[in-house]
């Protein structure tokens, strides 16, 4: 695999409701936190499956970080 970027899906309350993106990129538009979160996980099975390493990052209404899924190597923990 070598030295290989993580992709990351962002799952985050917006004006517009819950968005699922990566890369900057908006993939889908849902009404609930509910929705969305389920999106942005099999998005990252996806990506893992297709032998990338992958990362889900669902957050709060609050735009805090609720919770982090990884798949493949995980990343070095931080402080934070």
């Amino acid at each position: 695999m070598g030295n290989q970027e993580r992709k990351v899906f962002n799952s985050s309350l917006t004006k517009d409701g819950w968005m699922v993106t990566t890369g900057g990129k908006q993939l889908s538009n849902h009404e609930t936190q509910k929705e969305a979160e389920p999106v942005a996980t099999a998005a990252v099975g996806k990506a893992y499956q297709d032998s990338r390493l992958g990362q889900a990052v669902l957050h709060k209404a609050n735009g805090e970080i609720r919770e982090e899924r990884t798949y493949g190597k995980d990343p070095e923990r931080t402080p934070g």
